[in-house]
């Protein structure tokens, strides 16, 4: 990798010192305002609670996990928002294998000042640490030094010029020229979070630069480009033949012509993120089966001129997903969002295969009914699914007397046929199958009478597992098994009681292929 030649246009480019970038702190003491890449300590008193607040835009990537470094502690924490509604939180993700609490690759709603609070269970206390990190909840690797000894030129179409200054900054010149250099400090991933910080990137007309994930060889390797006009795109490799994955588009949050920004990507199985500046910009989706690979950085000069470009990098950071029995963390909590969102959000979790968009949505419909027992309606009955993501949102008028419920019916066949998934009045809510004159155990539990008559209820469904969300809190899983059929809505009335539901916005996501 040493440079062939006296670096020239290196000159223009500022090597100034790099210790603020991506937001990503030293491991420092606990402190009341947080930025995005914190990690710090602190020792919580018995019964203590501690908050922190940091400020977000709109869209941006993050993951926050709270460690245990006492056995005495068994650590859990909230995310509110501004107004302090509760976004997301979290006690154990694995226990018992672990008392640690952790969220992971969360995209926030809107721009706001986030408080965490952070406690112990029972009121347990302790010795704890915090991470609040981009993209995934392990950070794997924070690189200022970029050593370019640490770094591989994997191929190159022309001459590279790599700078001897304490950045790593690189020249390169001609017409459509590509370059691949690769971080050998860097682990092989398939799940991961890249995000690099360029500097000072500049050329006599366009330019392109980007991140490299999954690499395997010349020929096979995943790419994210961002162009000096703002626009990017998500190009395969494969069998040295370059695949669209998802074309050159652009989004407000982008600069054009910026020379310094944060590009980043998170590859999580076949769904994958484009980052600047901390904001998911827009989502993609590959048809290659994630394998691990390595990491780095991809350059092209202009393809109409030619001529000369050159940046720096001052800073590498990689975070990667804790993983429970192999599998990246199960969500507690899906926020309630748009459905396209919904889409990407269910991907990125590796709760829906990636690259599925919503197929069908319904802004309003309702049913009313007193008898006991269960009613519905159905919603494009032509329509048969098997594999599906069905949410809605709900205003449930409850009734004066009895318990009476609203929900969702799926895999419908006839009317001894089909899966519901309700909640009532006085807090039942369950997903069962009928079969035949009754309905076969399943989902069943029981909450506080819901407060208000605003819910959401989310049903994911694949063939082997069913899960059941409601008012964005999991509530329950059961094994599933291979069923199609037709879906819609209905009143679900434990006793005569006069139930009267209003559905808006239900959508579905089908993973049929």
């Amino acid at each position: 990798m040493d440079a062939k030649r006296k670096v020239t246009a290196f000159a223009r480019i500022c090597f100034c010192a790099a210790t603020l970038l991506l937001g990503l702190s030293p491991l420092r003491a606990q402190d009341s305002r947080l930025r995005l890449g914190d990690i710090i300590e602190a020792s919580l008193a018995p019964g203590e609670t501690h908050h922190y607040t940091f400020v977000a835009l709109e869209l941006t990537l993050l993951s926050i996990r709270v460690s245990a470094l006492s056995d005495t502690l068994d650590p859990r924490f909230e995310l509110f928002d501004r107004e302090n509604r509760l976004i997301v939180a979290n006690d154990d993700y694995g226990y018992p294998a672990t008392r640690d609490a952790a969220v992971q690759a969360l995209v926030l709603n809107r721009s706001s000042t986030y408080t965490i609070s952070i406690s112990g269970h029972g009121g347990s206390g302790g010795d704890y640490r915090l991470h609040l990190l981009p993209g995934f909840d392990m950070l794997a690797l924070r690189d200022s030094t970029m050593d370019k000894a640490q770094w591989q030129v994997a191929f190159s179409d022309t001459s590279l010029d790599i700078s001897e200054s304490s950045l790593y900054a690189v020249e390169l010149e001609g017409f459509a020229r590509t370059a691949v250099v690769l971080g050998q400090h860097l682990p092989q991933e398939q799940d991961v979070y890249l995000e690099a910080d360029f500097h000072a990137v500049t050329s006599i007309v366009d330019w392109k630069v980007g991140l490299v994930f999954r690499y395997r060889s010349r020929e096979d390797y995943h790419r994210v480009l961002l162009s000096k006009t703002g626009f990017w795109r998500v190009e395969r490799v494969e069998d040295g033949e370059i695949v669209p994955v998802r074309n050159w588009t652009t989004h407000p949050a982008i600069v054009p012509g910026e020379p310094d920004f944060r590009l980043g990507v998170l590859a999580s199985g076949q769904h994958i993120d484009v980052v600047y500046n901390g904001q998911v910009v827009g989502s993609a989706a590959s048809e290659a089966a994630p394998q691990p690979g390595g990491l780095g950085i991809v350059m092209r000069t202009d393809e109409r001129s030619g001529g000369l470009m050159s940046f720096a990098v001052r800073e590498i950071a990689l975070t990667l997903p804790t993983r429970v029995s192999g599998e990246i963390l199960f969500p507690q909590r899906i926020l309630e969002r748009q459905d396209y969102l919904m889409a990407h959000d269910l991907a990125r979790k590796q709760l829906a295969p990636a690259g599925h968009s919503v197929s069908f949505v319904q802004r309003e419909s309702s049913v009313r009914h007193v008898r006991l027992g269960v009613t519905r309606i159905s919603i494009a009955s032509d329509r048969q699914y098997e594999q599906f993501a069905l949410g809605a949102s709900l205003t449930f008028a409850a009734p004066g007397a009895g318990n009476g419920g609203c929900g969702l019916f799926f895999h419908y066949n006839d009317d001894s046929h089909y899966t519901l998934a309700y909640m009532t009045s006085d807090g039942d809510f369950g997903v069962s199958r009928r079969s035949g004159a009754g309905f076969e155990p399943g989902i069943y539990g029981k909450r506080p009478p819901p407060a208000g008559p605003d819910h959401y209820l989310l049903v994911i469904v694949t063939d082997d597992f069913i899960h059941y969300y409601l008012d964005e809190e999991h509530v329950g899983s059961m094994l599933s098994q291979p069923r199609v059929g037709s879906i819609g809505i209905a009143v679900v009335n434990y006793e005569a009681a006069e139930s009267f539901c209003q559905f808006e916005d239900l959508w579905l996501q089908s993973f049929d292929n």
